[in-house]
C-alpha cells in the first residue's frame, strides 16, 4: 500500500465527523452483502478453511495438477457463502489461470454495487476470450498455460496446442500459441498467432499486452509503441489493472531504449511495479558506475524505491542527489515533498510539491499541496483546491482518502469509491468498519472486519474493531480477548484507546 495513503487514513482515524450542512447530500454508505462473519469464531474458522482451500487450489496449480486445481477451486465455490469480496479476489485469480468459467460463476454471484462493478468490468476487459468452452477444453487449455508459464514446457506445450484439434474455437488457445512461441523465443510465430487471437477478440486487453511484447523483443519499436498507446487508452478503474498497464509501460519503454543505463532505469521500474523492489534497486546500483548522463534519474528512481519500501534515510539520500544534479526531475521532487511532509517540515514540502507540480500532468503534488495546506492551517485553500481537483479526478484514490481530512463527513460515499478502486486497501475496510460503528451499524462492520481479516488476520486495529463489535453485542469476554490480541500485536495502540468505543467518539 501507498506510504501516504497509510498515513492520511491514520490522522484521519483522530478526528470527529464534522455534522452535514444543508447544502450537502447525504451518500447511501457501501452495503457488502456478506453471510460470513470475523466476529463469529465459527465463521473464521469457515473462513480460513476457505483460505486453505485456496492455498491448496493455487499450489496444485503452479505445480502443474491443473485437473486438480479446477476441482478444488470448484469445490470452494460450492462451499463458499455469499461474500463479494472473497469473490472478486478468487474470480480475479480464476481468470488469470484461465479457469472463466469459474471466474464467471463467481462474478455472476456479486451483488450489484459500485464496488462490484468496477472490479468485474475489469477482469472481464483484461482477461475473459469471446466465449466459455466446455469444462474438459477449459482445463485443458488451463494445463496449457500452467505448462508454459510456471513449468518450462513452452516448446512441447506449443506443439502439442497446434497439434490438436481441441477447444479449436476457443480465441484464447491462440493466445496460448502465442505465449508458448514468445516464451521459445520464436517471435514471428508469436506475433502470428497472437494477430490470430486479436482478429478474433480485439477487446482483450491480456492480448495486445502480449503484442506489445512480442513487438518490442522483435526490435519494432514503432509498432510496439503503437499498440501501447491503444492500450493506455483503455479505462480501467481498478487499481490492480492500472498498475499492470503501468508495468508493460514500462517493460517496453525498457525494450526500445538505446543506451544501457537507460534501459537499466526502465527494467528496474518494472521490476518495481511487479513489487520485485529488492531487484530493483540491484539493477539500479550497478546502472551507477554506466553513465553520469542518466544519474539524476537513476537516483530518482532508488529515492522512490526505498520511499515506497519505508527506508526514509536511503530515500532522503538518493532523491536529494537527484534534486542536485536536476532541480526539474519530477521523481525527486515529489520524493523529496513526501518526505518533508512525513517529517512535518510542510513549507519545505509545499516548495517541493509546487516544484513536482509543473513537471507533469499527474494529481499527486496537487493532492500534496492540498494536504500541506491544510497542515499549514490554510483551510480555505485546501478545501478550495479538493474541491477542484474533485470534479475532475473523482476516482483518484489518494485524493479520495486526502480529502477526507477537509470533507469527514463524506466519508460513507468516500471509503466506498476507494474500496471499489482499490480491493486490497486494507486501511480503507478497517475504515469503513470504523465508519460502520460509528453508526452502530455492527452487522456492516463485521462485513467489511470479515475483508480485513482476508487481506491481513495480524492488523492490530482490525482486532480493536472487531473487540468493539463484540462489546456491542454483548460478547464481553470474546471482546476483551480480542482487545488483549490487539495489545500483543501493538501495545502503544490498545494503551491509548478506550475498550468498546469507536475511535471517532473518543
Amino acid at each position: 500500500m501507498n506510504k501516504i495513503i497509510g498515513k492520511t487514513l491514520i490522522l484521519l482515524a483522530t478526528i470527529s465527523l464534522a455534522p452535514l450542512s444543508m447544502a450537502e447530500t447525504v451518500q447511501k454508505p457501501l452495503m457488502l452483502r456478506a453471510e460470513t462473519n470475523a466476529a463469529n469464531m465459527e465463521m473464521v474458522i469457515k473462513d480460513n478453511f476457505i483460505k486453505a482451500k485456496y492455498a491448496s487450489a493455487d499450489n496444485r496449480f503452479l505445480q502443474g495438477n491443473v485437473k486438480a486445481s479446477y476441482d478444488d477451486f470448484a469445490d470452494l465455490i460450492s462451499r463458499a457463502v455469499h461474500d463479494d469480496y472473497v469473490f472478486l479476489v478468487y474470480g480475479m485469480k480464476m481468470a488469470e489461470y484461465g479457469f472463466f468459467d469459474l471466474s464467471d460463476r463467481l462474478i455472476n454471484k456479486l451483488d450489484n454495487n459500485l464496488f462490484t462493478q468496477n472490479y468485474a468490468k475489469d477482469i472481464r476487459k483484461f482477461y475473459y476470450p469471446t466465449g466459455m468452452v466446455n469444462s474438459k477444453d477449459t482445463i485443458y487449455l488451463a494445463d496449457a498455460y500452467a505448462s508454459i508459464v510456471y513449468n518450462n514446457l513452452a516448446i512441447e506445450t506449443t506443439s502439442e496446442l497446434l497439434n490438436s484439434t481441441q477447444a479449436a474455437e476457443s480465441d484464447y488457445k491462440n493466445y496460448l500459441i502465442a505465449l508458448g512461441f514468445y516464451k521459445s523465443n520464436n517471435l514471428p510465430q508469436a506475433l502470428k498467432y497472437i494477430n490470430n487471437a486479436i482478429i478474433e477478440n480485439d477487446t482483450n486487453v491480456n492480448y495486445k499486452i502480449l503484442k506489445t511484447k512480442i513487438l518490442a523483443d522483435s526490435n519494432k519499436s514503432k509498432q510496439a509503441l503503437k499498440v501501447l498507446a491503444e492500450i493506455k487508452k483503455t479505462e480501467f478503474l481498478t487499481v490492480d489493472f492500472q498498475e499492470k498497464i503501468r508495468a508493460v509501460e514500462e517493460y517496453v519503454e525498457y525494450k526500445v531504449a538505446k543506451d544501457e543505463p537507460l534501459k537499466d532505469y526502465h527494467l528496474s521500474y518494472y521490476y518495481h511495479l511487479q513489487e520485485k523492489s529488492l531487484l530493483a534497486t540491484k539493477v539500479l546500483q550497478s546502472a551507477i558506475l554506466q553513465a553520469k548522463q542518466y544519474a539524476p534519474q537513476i537516483f530518482a528512481l532508488l529515492g522512490k524505491i526505498y520511499y515506497d519500501n519505508n527506508e526514509a534515510l536511503k530515500a532522503q539520500e538518493f532523491a536529494q542527489r537527484a534534486f542536485k544534479e536536476d532541480n526539474r526531475n519530477y521523481l525527486a521532487a515529489l520524493t523529496l515533498a513526501d518526505l518533508s511532509f512525513d517529517e512535518r517540515k510542510y513549507e519545505d514540502a509545499l516548495k517541493y510539491y509546487k516544484t513536482a507540480k509543473k513537471l507533469t500532468k499527474n494529481t499527486a503534488p496537487s493532492v500534496g499541496i492540498a494536504k500541506t495546506y491544510l497542515a499549514l492551517e490554510q483551510d480555505k485553500k485546501s478545501k478550495k483546491l479538493y474541491e477542484k481537483l474533485l470534479k475532475k479526478h473523482a476516482s483518484d484514490e489518494d485524493l479520495l482518502i486526502g480529502s477526507l481530512m477537509v470533507f469527514p463527513q463524506r466519508a460513507d460515499d468516500y471509503l466506498a469509491r476507494i474500496a471499489s478502486v482499490d480491493i486490497s486497501n486494507n486501511e480503507i475496510w478497517l475504515g469503513l468498519a470504523n465508519q460502520a460503528i460509528k453508526d452502530k451499524n455492527y452487522s456492516m462492520a463485521e462485513t467489511y472486519l470479515n475483508n480485513s481479516y482476508y487481506i491481513d488476520e495480524n492488523n492490530f486495529k482490525y482486532y480493536y474493531y472487531l473487540s468493539v463489535v463484540l462489546r456491542a453485542k454483548g460478547d464481553i469476554e470474546k471482546s476483551n480477548q480480542s482487545l488483549v490480541r490487539c495489545s500483543i500485536l501493538n501495545s502503544d495502540y490498545a494503551a491509548n484507546i478506550n475498550p468498546g468505543h469507536s475511535i471517532y467518539e473518543e
